[in-house]
């Protein structure tokens, strides 16, 4: 259930946030989400310690709402549950990520995609300094992961967009074949795995197995869906 990364646990299947704050890609139901969750750390904890009881071992959490406090409610509950951050999308907030021991910190795709080497530098060293693994996320994979690769930049981790689909990828083949040529020195998380709903649990892992992806985060919404998802996935992600 866990892959490693710098010698630190890291679940391969973490309840991504997204849902959450009503990302846009959930289209009508992005508005009733929000509503439902952000400010209710009591049934975001619920959902969150259901499945871990499945095999979902973590969270990949935004520093807004309530979030925090879920994620750290189910910590205080699960020994064997720990968070990956993401930075928003308009600030960086490293010290409350840090305060909740994120095991990565992933800059968002809104800083990545700059591609700004000296920002980045500078927010790798203050990540670094407390004592996390710096990591980004990208919308623009097929720019910025080059771009980080070749600029040599003390990132170990990457949240990129992958799927059967090819949602939010770009050049769906051209980016299979970049995280497989480079899987073996960059730890890939996989994220819109699903498709926002749109591929079955079962087909979507059965593709994510053919590819360099070390672990995925998903947004789950439900019991139903946790219980669908998770131990599919697991079937198909290899644990250390």
């Amino acid at each position: 259930m866990f892959a490693k990364l710098e010698g630190e646990k890291i679940p391969l299947i973490t309840i991504g946030t997204s849902p959450f704050i009503g990302a846009g890609q959930f289209g009508e139901k992005a508005t009733i989400w929000r509503r439902e969750f952000l400010e209710n750390a009591e049934k975001m904890h619920e959902l969150m310690n259901f499945a871990c009881d499945n095999g979902a071992k973590g969270a990949e959490i935004i520093p807004l709402g309530k979030i925090p406090d879920a994620a750290a409610m189910t910590m205080e509950e699960k020994s064997d549950f720990f968070v990956l951050g993401s930075t928003s999308w308009d600030s960086l907030k490293i010290e409350v990520l840090s305060e909740i021991k994120a095991k990565i910190i992933f800059i968002h795709g809104s800083f990545t995609d700059k591609r700004n080497k000296t920002f980045l530098e500078e927010t790798f060293q203050k990540i670094r300094r407390v004592g996390i693994i710096p990591g980004v996320a990208t919308h623009e994979p097929l720019r910025t992961i080059p771009f980080i690769l070749e600029s040599k930049l003390d990132c170990s981790a990457i949240l990129v967009p992958f799927n059967k689909e090819g949602f939010i990828m770009g050049d769906k083949s051209r980016l299979e074949v970049l995280i497989n040529k480079t899987g073996d020195e960059m730890f890939y998380v996989g994220m819109k795995t699903l498709a926002a709903g749109r591929i079955p649990p079962k087909e979507a892992y059965e593709y994510i197995r053919n590819h360099k992806i070390s672990a995925i985060t998903v947004g789950l919404t439900s019991k139903k869906e946790i219980s669908e998802t998770v131990p599919m996935a697991l079937k198909y992600l290899k644990s250390e």
